[in-house]
Formats: structure tokens, sequence, C-alpha cells
């Protein structure tokens, strides 16, 4: 997160959408914001006819192509400008689509996400490829690098401290 200009160090760990809401109003206290933490696009979500009727418009930084195109459909089905932007790996995208005016985003096509998102699968782990992405992440952490860490502390008990200092323990 710390890698865009809304997040700072202190808000890994945080929801981005709750993040980006938070400071959002920082910056301007008029900007009204509410932070939703549901996938786009999954049944159940709160994202209804109603509520995207009620908007002016959308910003989107969406991390999957899915899910931006969800968007993308729901914007032009209601007329909604949109401000489309996000990230996946080194490929980046911005478009303003205007619904009537622009192209949107739906109308090029983007090469199939090859990579699962980090932040997809810690924070919404939906479809299968996503779950065993998780499931190894937990494994790896758990059983490779946790034991790897105490073994080197094991083996160098001024190891301990030292990454303890770093941190300010």
């Amino acid at each position: 997160l710390n890698r865009q200009f809304l997040f700072r160090p202190s808000d890994l760990g945080a929801p981005k959408s709750t993040a980006a809401a938070a400071k959002c109003a920082q910056l301007n206290p008029a900007f009204r914001a509410v932070a939703h933490e549901a996938a786009v696009g999954a049944p159940g979500s709160p994202f209804d006819d109603a509520f995207w009727g009620g908007l002016d418009g959308v910003i989107s930084a969406l991390d999957n192509v899915a899910a931006r195109l969800h968007v993308d459909r729901m914007c032009v089905l209601h007329r909604k400008p949109l401000l489309e932007s996000g990230t996946a790996g080194t490929k980046a995208n911005t478009q303003v689509v205007l619904p009537g005016l622009t192209a949107s985003y739906g109308a090029s096509t983007d090469p199939p996400d090859d990579d699962i998102p980090v932040c997809t699968v810690k924070a919404f782990p939906y479809v299968l490829e996503h779950c065993v992405q998780w499931a190894r992440d937990l494994f790896e952490a758990q059983f490779v690098q946790a034991p790897r860490r105490v073994n080197a502390w094991a083996a160098r008990p001024d190891a301990l401290a030292a990454e303890l200092g770093q941190r300010g323990a």
C-alpha cells in the first residue's frame, strides 16, 4: 500500500477502502466517502441498483480485471462518470469514462491476470486459486519462514537482539 499516495506504512493491515476514505476526508473535509469492505460483483454485495443510482460519480482503483469490468458496466448502465485507475504488478491503467461520450473501460481488452494480487488474497480469497494461494502463503509463513528465523537465532543468538533492535522493540 505504501507505494500509493493515499497510504502510509501505518495503513498496512487496514482495509484499503477504510484507509483511503479516512485520508480523503483528512485532505478535504468536504469530500464524502463511504468505505465498503465487500467484493465488487459478488453475490450479496451491497452494490445493488440503489447503490449505483445514488452516486454522482465513481473513482475506481481495483486490483483485478473482473472487478474493473463490473464497475465499468454498472457506470455505463447507470450513466455515471468513472475515473478508472489501477495497477497489476508493473502494469497500470488510468481512464476517464463518460457514458455516451467516451469509450468505456470494457471497450478495450486487457490481457488475463496471470498473477494473483496480494490484497485480493488477503481480503477476499473468493475463487479456488485465491484460497490455494492464501493457504500456501500461510503455510510458508508458519512452517518455512518462522522455523528458518528460529534456526538463525539459535545459530547466532545476537541475531535476535539485532532484529529486535531494528524494530525498535
